[in-house]
């Protein structure tokens, strides 16, 4: 598989699997456990063929038996079907799908899905469809009850063809709407200066899919804008591709450094990742933000700036994922996404939230946490700023983003030449308004 299409992973091998009934053929001579658990596969595969009342299809027993294998692993193993794979590699990976631009959500109320707001320079965008539209029918296909994902995969199509979407909006008929597909790309990197005078940046990375362009584009406008201090928003960023990670850390940290390292069974999975170009960014302080949302993919990014002091870490405690998956291709064009190896720190910290572990995640080296009801206020906000057309503009307080004016005061300080101001927040001391404790 090309090297960019690859998830926290380190190497592609190909896996040679076949199957009959429950039976496996493996290429090679096969370990004693996989032996007995091939058997026991094929005895209980024959048991159902032969005495199971009704017929299921094999199709339904193999994936049953390895969804059931992966569950004994982490929840970070699963098993894809070559159309699922293509779907996820598009959403995850490259960061673009062919489709209309619109992002969507389930309306309990009626059982049909919420426009939350067309994508601008899409075909939705440019369309008679607004914020707050139902999706009704899909083709002509009533959606009420369907899943999510169903409706998205009748949505989405080749580039070129066309999908007529009948819609419902408040004081208004039901009504179609014709679309022609086209290549959507995802939009991962926000970015805006929050203080001018000063030349404060801010840049939100919402995913580490094949985003840098982004990034150095947003970075480019900030420079142009006189850039003196810059923000790293990464709260609520689940992760993605480890190249992408990397080369965002080669942005701040000069050749030769290691920026992480990982550890498993074999010496692929076994090296460590080191910085590999001469970061041509200005040396700004840097503030990066993370909360229990940030995972993976942007655990290494804040543990790098932490770990090699090149930026302050702010927020709370991230959520802990510190393993490596790596993508096999099976031989019915499946794909099994396998945890392969585990990732450590620069400082050797291994950060996976393992069972029974009170110590997991990156610690933040200022802990600025926020109520629950803080963060559902601010994801609300970042949804709002998403609406581009037919809405209000999006409400940008700070002073509801403790987090966020913290790291301002720590840039502010930097530029000064004094210590920041920065009192430690913790959410066990927070009321239910999100006030202190006194």
């Amino acid at each position: 598989m090309n090297r960019k299409a690859m998830l926290l992973s380190i190497a592609t091998p190909f896996l040679m699997v076949s199957s009959f009934i429950l039976g496996f053929y493996v290429s090679g001579p096969a370990p004693r456990a996989s032996a007995g658990l091939l058997r026991k596969l094929s005895e209980v595969g024959m048991l159902i063929q032969a005495r199971y009342p009704d017929d299921v299809p094999a199709e339904r027993l193999e994936r049953g038996a390895v969804d059931g294998i992966l569950q004994a692993l982490d929840p970070a193993c699963e098993y894809y079907t070559a159309e699922e794979w293509e779907d996820w590699q598009e959403r995850h990976m490259s960061g673009k799908f062919h489709g209309v631009g619109i992002l969507v959500e389930p309306d309990p109320a009626t059982g049909y899905l919420l426009i939350v707001t067309p994508i601008e320079d899409t075909p939705a965008f440019a369309a008679d469809i607004l914020p707050g539209d139902l999706i009704l029918a899909v083709d002509g296909v009533d959606i009420k009850g369907m899943p999510i994902s169903e409706v998205i995969r009748r949505i989405k199509g080749e580039k070129g063809t066309s999908v007529t979407l009948a819609l419902y909006r408040k004081d208004r008929d039901r009504f179609d709407v014709t679309l022609a597909r086209a290549e959507i790309k995802i939009q991962a990197v926000k970015h805006r200066m929050l203080d001018p005078e000063r030349g404060l940046g801010y840049i939100r990375v919402s995913n580490f899919t094949d985003m840098m362009s982004q990034f150095d584009a947003a970075m480019a406008e900030l420079r142009q804008q006189g850039l003196r201090g810059l923000i790293i928003d990464l709260r609520f960023n689940g992760g993605g591709l480890l190249e992408a990670a990397v080369a965002l850390s080669d942005r701040f940290i000069p050749a030769g450094r290691v920026l992480l390292s990982t550890r498993g069974k074999t010496s692929t999975d076994n090296r460590q990742i080191v910085s590999t170009s001469e970061n041509d960014l200005p040396d700004v302080p840097l503030v990066v933000l993370v909360n229990g949302g940030t995972a993976s993919a942007s655990e290494i990014f804040a543990g790098a700036m932490r770990d090699l002091r090149r930026g302050a870490v702010v927020g709370s405690r991230t959520f802990g994922k510190g393993t490596v998956q790596t993508p096999f291709d099976l031989s019915d064009g499946s794909h099994l996404k396998l945890t392969t190896a585990r990732w450590m720190t620069p400082s050797g910290e291994n950060v996976n939230r393992d069972a029974g572990r009170t110590a997991y995640g990156i610690q933040p080296d200022y802990v600025v946490e926020m109520s629950e009801k803080e963060e559902a206020e601010l994801m609300k906000r970042w949804r709002d700023e998403l609406v581009v057309k037919g809405g209000e503009p999006a409400n940008r307080d700070t002073a509801a983003d403790p987090p966020l004016n913290s790291a301002l005061e720590i840039l502010r300080a930097r530029l000064d030449g004094r210590e920041p101001n920065v009192p430690r927040r913790d959410v066990s001391r927070l009321d239910e308004s999100g006030g202190h404790v006194r």
